[in-house]
């Protein structure tokens, strides 16, 4: 997809469940956008991260220079969003909301629709994408396995993607592999070499790592 430029814009959405919590996010769209992919970031860890987490705010604006639409937002209890943080308990709620609102946008290709999670949120991205068909790929950025431990409720059968740092301490890839070895369905792992947790200093590497994945996934007919 040629690069079209693109224009970002404040949102707020109600999370799914009750109570539902008003959510703050921001979409960027491309220039000109037309049954475009869509695209929800879940950012790092809410405690100490946000949806201007450096990654995630150069991947949505990738991936809008790509003609495609993406939303990041904050969790529940972050930034201005309302809520508390519950440590992943009900975070799937505010992606479910956050996909439901990208997907009524008016120029999106319901049809192509994919989650991209960093840290936090590729655990509550792989929690939450088994249960909607509508999530037609993953990208799990920097998984922190630990929380992996006791397996996820549902497995995620579509199309993903696993990336980590060559030295991230909380996804290494000697730990990465045999979990990824287990996983049903299409997969893959994606190494940045250098990298630690965060991709802090290697956020270039790895946008262009995972643009190559979702725009390949984007220009796949029936995928």
């Amino acid at each position: 997809m040629a690069s079209t430029g693109q224009t970002e814009r404040s949102i707020t959405f109600p999370s799914k469940g009750q109570p539902a919590f008003m959510l703050e996010g921001i979409v960027h769209e491309p220039a000109r956008a037309e049954r475009a992919p869509i695209v929800v970031l879940c950012h790092p860890q809410p405690a100490s991260s946000d949806m201007n987490d450096a990654l995630t705010a150069e991947l949505a604006r990738s991936l809008a220079n790509s003609g495609m639409i993406a939303l990041r937002f904050n969790f529940r209890g972050v930034g201005k969003s309302q809520g508390q943080q519950t440590d992943g308990r009900l975070e799937p709620l505010d992606l479910s909301g956050a996909v439901d609102t990208i997907l009524a946008h008016p120029q999106a290709n319901a049809s192509k629709l994919c989650v991209i999670g960093h840290g936090f949120g590729a655990y509550a991205a792989l929690l939450y994408a088994p249960f909607d068909q509508r999530i037609r790929t993953l990208v799990a950025i920097s998984l922190p396995l630990f929380r992996t431990a006791s397996g996820f409720p549902r497995p995620f059968e579509r199309p993903k993607l696993f990336v980590t740092g060559e030295f991230d301490e909380i996804c290494p890839l000697y730990k990465l592999e045999p979990f990824v070895e287990q996983q049903k369905g299409p997969k893959g792992i994606k190494v940045i070499i250098g990298a630690r947790h965060l991709m802090r200093g290697y956020e270039e590497a790895a946008v262009s790592a995972i643009m190559k994945y979702v725009n390949a996934w984007a220009n796949m007919p029936g995928v």
